[in-house]
């Protein structure tokens, strides 16, 4: 054996020991998507530059022969491990067949029996001669069909492997960005270098590539190391993407920037009603024609936080079923547009019931009042033949406590409609005095002691003379003080916190405990629903507004309710906001109501 050492002999064993390292720090995390193939292309590319670095040592054509067919091991299965990476990294496992990466090393497989049989039908090189550089020997070669039908093969895969990792990249974040971007550049350098110098493009002794593959190594363990390779992968939230996607109940479509289907799961297949291979890349208005209307009136950007998108209706089957519609824009970096995502919610049962609910509740509602204002006629004229009787102020009672129901119930309907729910400047200090005035015309035996500003401005919904009214009928409905003057003081002002307080207190027996309940709970409590319902009233009402409600006890006997509303900003000039209390007349302490 003729043996010479080189300088490029110890730069390419320099370069296969950090692959060996790669390969081995890869095999021991093998357990993780993508390590396994990552080791075997590490190794393969080791196996090329070590085959390079013992070639160039060698001055005997013989050797430099053998060693030119080892080296094809490494080469072709370069390009195989390649794509079996990029495959797993990119969660593009379905590519592949139960075989798993098999059927691509055909090819390989063959390669090795067209080289190592090459002197018999030249399929692999048509010559290969000796030639001295210096201190180099080199081959000066030939090359057969086989060689270049081999070169194609592997560049496609590697070509395909790169479409992967650039995919990856694009829509990655910036950890899985750098991930993609260090392997990258480790396959393609050394791809790049070998491409130039087999097709005369790069006039060198000897071939490259086992030079770029420092490139290689360096990227590899960078990409292992640094950005944490083998231990955060993209394959993972794939999985969890396309899991979700599939589990949806709501129909999904994503759509391109053309507005052309890229995407669906099976809900939005039942609705387009075709087969998966007739939906992809067609237009959605034609596939659905029934949300061409939908998808131009609604986006992300159109839809406030609490909006619930538009509703459309589509027939399926014969039957016509309504979706809730919403449209999100898919923009990455600088905001280009690359997409948009589709979700169709059916309502239709909802609908329905909500329908159904609706007519049953008005006319349940109607009946109840007209009936209980029968009964409460009679019970009336009961009263007046029987004024002692308990039996006649039992009835009273009751039939009016179920009048107070059907007026809470709508209340609450008006409430959860939604068409009250806009904060506007209210001037509470009118709001009060119309709720004090209108009581006092339905109770004259009623005394309701006030403390207004001429005015005072809160931010609040349209509902909240409900709050105040129902927060006046608590204390009004269930005092129990033997002394038939029911007091009840208001005052309205404008704290230091910025906001406006509505004080409502009483001479009664206090709210009770498990009533107050309902503020934590948001529901009507056990022990007197329509007492409860007028405090949910109260809730919900200040709490839409952007205020709170603060329940305390009042001395000696009763309780404080108060109401805090956010200021308004911009009150209307005529009616100038409380600027200090004490300049208005009203309490700045304790409120006397003795």
């Amino acid at each position: 054996m003729a043996w010479e050492q080189t300088p490029y002999t110890v730069l390419f064993a320099g370069v296969t020991v950090l692959l060996l390292a790669a390969a081995v720090v890869s095999f021991r995390h093998r357990e993780a998507a993508g390590a396994t193939p990552l080791a075997v292309l590490s190794a393969a590319t080791a196996v090329w530059a070590a085959t390079a670095a013992l070639g160039v040592a060698r001055t005997d054509p013989g050797g430099l022969r053998a060693f030119a067919n080892l080296a094809f091991v490494g080469v072709s299965l370069v390009p195989v491990a390649f794509l079996f990476f990029a495959v797993e990294y990119a969660n593009r496992d379905v590519w592949l067949t139960r075989y798993g990466p098999l059927p691509l090393l055909v090819v390989p497989v063959l390669t090795q029996l067209v080289v190592w049989t090459n002197p018999s039908h030249q399929l692999m090189w048509t010559r290969r001669v000796v030639e001295h550089t210096g201190s180099v020997s080199t081959l000066a070669v030939q090359y057969g069909p086989w060689f270049w039908f081999h070169s194609a093969y592997s560049y496609l895969l590697t070509l395909v492997g790169t479409y992967l990792l650039v995919r990856t990249y694009v829509v990655s974040e910036t950890v899985f960005r750098s991930q993609s971007a260090a392997v990258l550049v480790g396959v393609m350098a050394p791809w790049l270098s070998n491409a130039l110098y087999v097709s005369g493009l790069l006039s060198v002794p000897i071939d490259p590539t086992p030079v770029a593959f420092s490139v290689t190594a360096v990227a590899f363990l960078i990409a292992i190391y640094r950005h944490k390779l083998l231990e955060l992968m993209p394959v993972a939230r794939e999985i969890a993407r396309d899991e979700l996607l599939d589990n949806l109940v709501e129909a999904v479509f994503i759509l391109d920037d053309r507005g052309c289907i890229s995407d669906f799961n099976e809900p939005a297949r039942h609705i387009a009603g075709e087969p998966a291979a007739a939906i992809v890349g067609e237009p959605i208005d034609e596939v659905v024609p029934g949300l061409a209307d939908a998808l131009t009136d609604v986006s992300d950007e159109t839809l406030s936080e609490d909006d619930t998108g538009t509703e459309v209706a589509l027939r399926q089957n014969g039957t016509l079923r309504h979706y809730d519609v919403r449209v999100t824009e898919l923009r990455r970096g600088g905001g280009l547009l690359r997409g948009r995502l589709v979700s169709l919610q059916d309502v239709t049962d909802r609908r329905q019931r909500e329908q159904r609910l609706d007519v049953l509740n008005r006319a349940l509602r109607h009946d109840l009042r007209n009936e209980a204002n029968v009964i409460l006629g009679y019970a009336e004229l009961g009263m007046q033949n029987h004024p002692d009787a308990e039996w006649v102020q039992a009835i009273q009672h009751h039939v009016s406590g179920m009048v107070d129901l059907s007026a809470k119930v709508r209340q609450i309907e008006q409430a959860l409609d939604g068409e009250n729910v806009e904060s506007r400047p209210i001037d509470v200090a009118a709001a009060v005095r119309e709720v004090v005035a209108e009581i006092e015309a339905e109770r004259p035996d009623l005394s309701i002691d006030t403390a207004l500003p001429d005015s005072a401005h809160a931010s609040a919904i349209e509902l909240v003379d409900s709050a105040i009214s129902n927060a006046l009928e608590n204390a009004i409905e269930h005092n129990d003080n033997p002394d038939p003057l029911v007091e009840v003081s208001v005052s309205v002002w404008l704290t230091d916190a910025g906001d406006v307080a509505i004080e409502i207190t009483d001479n009664g027996p206090g709210i009770h405990e498990d009533e107050r309940e309902v503020l934590l709970r948001g529901r009507e409590t056990q022990l007197d629903h329509v007492s409860g319902l007028g405090l949910w009233i109260i809730n919900w009402i200040v709490t839409e507004s952007g205020g709170t409600i603060a329940i305390d006890e009042n001395e000696p006997r009763g309780s404080v309710v108060t109401l805090h509303l956010p200021a308004a900003e911009n009150p209307p000039e005529s009616e100038a906001a409380v600027a200090d209390p004490a300049s208005t007349g009203q309490p700045t302490g304790d409120v006397d109501r003795s």
